[in-house]
């Protein structure tokens, strides 16, 4: 297994995104710690609580984990949905190594829309999902939030980090549908069918009857000859 690799490298791109998601986390190492942006919605939202192991977060995609450890590392019960089997058992052999073990819920192998109904309604204080809603089409993702928003207790909150048309790569393929790719260039190369957004399209995902969008913040990456990633950083929470 490759420590380091450019995701074409390890990825035949070939096959559904669940196929090549199972490719890419058994050939390479994926990162170990969460995004800074993931950890100060943690921070922000839930650092002040009285009793931290009371607070239970989901994540939809967890890949190898490295959200759900940091939120178990800082206290927090921590449940997550993925589609690669070896992607959570490289993050259950991880939590086991640290001891973390017991601060894990509910772990769920599959597709979100399907294993979302295994978790109870109104049972989350947050929900992250970073990046990995972008695998989906536009209206399964609309299914997928409108379902996830059921599992937050009222007030409960949400964080999503998506791409935006901005991103390179991004060249919309009309046979593929609304706004989806499958890339060759750019970060999201050989990693599958990808959705990109503009923010029309955050404000028909993020918000319904209950929910709503309280934050988006642009996250812009170049270098000197180009702009090489733009993402959507979006909290929110749900109301009633």
């Amino acid at each position: 297994m490759k420590i380091y690799a450019d995701n074409k490298e390890v990825s035949s791109n070939q096959g559904s995104n669940e196929q090549i998601w199972e490719e890419i986390f058994s050939k390479k190492e994926w990162g170990k710690y969460p995004s800074e942006s993931v950890i100060r919605f943690i921070a922000r939202n839930l650092y002040n609580v009285k009793d931290r192991n009371s607070i239970k977060i989901l994540e939809l995609g967890l890949g190898t984990g490295a959200n759900l450890w940091f939120c178990a590392r800082e206290g927090f019960k921590v449940s997550g949905i993925e589609w690669s089997k070896t992607g959570v058992e490289r993050f259950k052999a991880r939590m086991q190594d640290e001891k973390l073990s017991t601060q894990i819920e509910q772990i769920e192998i599959g597709d979100y829309l399907e294993k979302l109904d295994n978790f109870k309604d109104e049972s989350f204080d947050a929900w992250i999902d970073s990046y990995s809603l972008a695998y989906n089409d536009f209206e399964k993702t609309k299914q997928i939030i409108q379902k996830a928003i059921k599992k937050l207790k009222i007030g409960g909150k949400f964080f999503s980090l998506t791409p935006s048309l901005y991103n390179e790569g991004f060249k919309e393929e009309a046979n593929l549908g609304y706004h989806l790719v499958k890339p060759v260039s750019g970060s999201d190369a050989f990693t599958g069918v990808i959705r990109y957004c503009d923010e029309g399209d955050l404000r028909k995902l993020y918000e319904g009857e209950g929910y709503k969008i309280t934050s988006i913040k642009i996250h812009i990456q170049k270098d000197l000859e180009k702009q090489l990633n733009e993402l959507y950083i979006i909290e929110g929470e749900r109301y009633e």
